[in-house]
C-alpha cells in the first residue's frame, strides 16, 4: 500500500544513466516534434498521477482510521481486500513515477555542450527538472503518508510485508521500500532538483507559463518539501531512518520545527486539501437562502476556491462543475420521485420527509471518492459561484426528464482519472455536464490522446445566452450586479 520514494542514480552510474536517459527524450521527441511539446504531453499525463496518488491517500487515511479504531480484534475482511487491492495499485503508480522522475533527470545534469546538442532552450531544460523533481517529492509525500498511517500497528506491517500471489506482491515489499526510501543519494538529489529550479526563477518572471506554476505549486506544496529544502547532508546522517517505526516520529517532528503545528496539516496538504482559509461564502446564510431560491433541478453551478491547493491546479477560472436536481416536490412534478433510479436517494434528498426540504442533499457533483449528493451548506465553503441554465427548446419536459434521471445515473461512479468524455463508466466534474446534457453539443479540448472537457469549458457556453444562461453570479464573495455579471464573468476566464 505503500509508494516508494522516486529513484534517483548515484553518482558512480550517472554518466552512463545520464546517456540512457538522452537517448530516451529523443527516441520520444521523433513523435512530437520537440522537448516542449514532449512535456506538455508527459504534464498532462503526470496530473493523472498525483490525482490519483491524492486519491489513494484519501482513501488510506479513511482506512487506517477505521482499522485504529480495533487493535483487539482480527482485521476485517473488507479492509484486506481494500489494503491487497490498493498495494497492487499503488506498486503499478509507483513504478509509473518513477519512469517520469527517471525519463527527466539528465537535464538536472545538462552541460552547454547537451543542451545545444540537442537544442534545448533553458526554459524547457527547468521544466522538465522540475517535472522529475515534482514526480520525485510525489513518491516521498506517498510513503511518508503510509509510514504515519501504519507504523503503530504491528498487524498492518506485516500485512503489507506477506506475500500475495493472488494479487502479484512479493514478500517485504515494504521493507524494501523504507530500504530505498533511506538513500542518501536520492534525497541529495531532490535537493538539487529543488535549488536549480529556484535559481532558475527569473526565466520565468515575465512569462505565462501554465506548465511551470503548476509544476512549482505541486512542489512547494509537498510536505516533503520542507524536509528536504531544510536538510543538510550532515543531518540526513544524523537522522537517517533506521527503522520504519521510526520514520514518522522524526518526520512529524521535523513538520513541527518548520512551523507545522498539527499533524493534521500533513494530511490535508497530501490528499491535496488543505485550505489557507475558509471560503468567503462559507456559513452565510442570507446568501445561501438567495442561491436556493434561484436554483432550479438542472441548473449547472460553477465554483472557485481559490484558497484550495486542487483549484490552483486546474486550468481557467472555474475549477468545479455540478448538477442541481432539485427537491421532492420539484421531482414529484416532474413525475419522476417514484422512478426506480431516484428511489434509494429519497432519505438523502427530503431527510426530515417534507416536500420542500431545505436541508436535503441536492447536488450532484463528482470528487475523488466518487460521484456523490451533497448539500448547498457544504458546498458553500466557496469564493465564486455561478449559476448556468440550460434552455431546452422544444420538448422541454421530456428533456428535463431525460437529463435528470442521466444525473441520478451517475451517482456511485468513480472519479475518473483520465478525464476522457468518451468514458463513461468512471466520471469526472466537468463531464457530468457532458454526459447528462446530450442536447448540448459541448467544446471540448484534446490533451495527450484524449478528448477533455474543463469548468471554464462550460462556462463559455453561456456568453450568448445559448444554450445555457448565466442566472446568477458571486465574485469574491459578493453577488454580482445583473446588467454587469456577464461581462464580469468572461473578463475573469479570460485572465486565465
Amino acid at each position: 500500500m505503500i509508494i516508494v520514494v522516486g529513484y534517483f542514480a548515484s553518482q558512480t552510474k550517472k554518466e552512463k544513466q545520464k546517456e540512457i536517459c538522452w537517448a530516451n527524450i529523443e527516441s520520444k521527441i521523433t513523435t512530437v516534434n520537440d522537448l516542449d511539446s514532449l512535456l506538455k504531453y508527459e504534464l498532462s499525463e503526470f496530473q493523472m498521477l498525483v490525482e490519483q496518488s491524492l486519491m489513494v491517500r484519501a482513501e488510506m487515511i479513511k482506512v487506517a482510521n477505521e482499522i485504529s479504531q480495533d487493535t483487539e480484534g482480527p482485521i476485517q475482511s473488507k479492509h484486506l481486500e481494500f489494503l491487497k487491492e490498493n498495494t497492487q495499485m499503488c506498486l503499478t503508480l509507483r513504478d509509473e513515477l518513477y519512469a517520469v522522475t527517471n525519463r527527466y533527470e539528465c537535464a538536472l545534469d545538462a552541460t552547454e555542450e547537451d543542451l545545444t546538442k540537442e537544442q534545448i532552450p533553458e526554459v524547457i531544460r527547468t521544466k522538465a527538472v522540475m517535472l522529475s523533481t515534482a514526480a520525485a517529492l510525489t513518491l516521498y509525500d506517498n510513503y511518508l503518508l503510509g509510514a504515519l498511517m501504519f507504523e503503530n500497528d504491528k498487524r498492518l506491517r506485516r500485512l503489507v510485508n506477506d506475500p500475495d500471489k493472488g494479487f502479484g506482491i512479493s514478500e517485504n515489499e515494504l521493507l524494501e521500500i523504507t530500504l530505498s526510501a533511506n538513500s542518501i543519494s536520492k534525497q541529495q538529489r531532490i535537493q538539487d532538483g529543488i535549488q536549480f529550479f529556484e535559481n532558475k526563477a527569473e526565466l520565468f518572471r515575465e512569462l505565462k507559463d501554465y506548465d511551470y506554476y503548476y509544476l512549482k505549486l505541486l512542489i512547494y506544496s509537498s510536505p516533503s518539501y520542507n524536509h528536504f529544502k531544510n536538510i543538510s547532508t550532515t543531518d540526513m546522517l544524523a537522522k537517517k531512518f533506521q527503522m520504519f517505526t521510526r520514520i514518522s516520529r522524526d518526520v512529524v517532528a521535523e513538520m513541527r520545527d518548520d512551523g507545522f503545528d498539527e499533524v493534521s496539516m500533513f494530511f490535508g496538504n497530501s490528499v491535496g486539501l488543505v485550505e489557507s482559509r475558509k471560503g468567503k461564502l462559507f456559513g452565510n446564510e442570507i446568501i445561501k437562502k438567495e442561491i436556493q431560491d434561484v436554483l432550479q433541478p438542472l441548473d449547472i453551478i460553477l465554483e472557485k476556491t481559490p484558497f484550495r491547493l486542487t483549484d490552483k491546479l486546474i486550468p481557467g477560472h472555474f475549477g468545479h462543475v455540478a448538477i442541481w436536481i432539485g427537491n421532492q416536490k420539484e421531482l414529484k412534478e416532474k413525475g419522476l420521485w417514484e422512478h426506480e433510479v431516484v428511489i434509494p436517494y429519497h432519505n438523502k434528498i427530503s431527510p426530515d420527509g417534507s416536500e420542500e426540504s431545505k436541508n436535503g442533499f441536492q447536488i450532484v457533483e463528482a470528487l475523488r471518492e466518487g460521484v456523490k449528493l451533497s448539500s448547498l451548506e457544504e458546498f458553500m465553503n466557496i469564493d465564486d459561484i455561478a449559476i448556468l441554465r440550460p434552455r431546452f427548446g422544444d420538448n422541454v419536459t421530456e428533456k428535463e426528464k431525460e437529463s435528470l434521471l442521466l444525473a441520478f445515473r451517475q451517482l456511485g461512479k468513480e472519479y475518473d482519472f483520465n478525464f476522457d468524455v468518451n468514458t463513461t463508466e468512471k466520471i469526472v466534474c466537468s463531464e457530468l455536464a457532458y454526459v447528462c446534457f446530450p442536447q448540448i453539443d459541448w467544446p471540448t479540448e484534446k490533451t495527450a490522446g484524449r478528448h477533455t472537457i474543463s469548468p471554464d469549458n462550460v462556462a463559455n457556453l453561456c456568453w450568448k445566452g445559448i444554450p445555457l444562461e448565466l442566472i446568477t453570479f458571486y465574485h469574491d464573495g459578493k453577488k454580482c450586479k445583473e446588467e454587469n455579471q456577464l461581462a464580469i464573468m468572461k473578463e475573469l476566464m479570460e485572465e486565465k
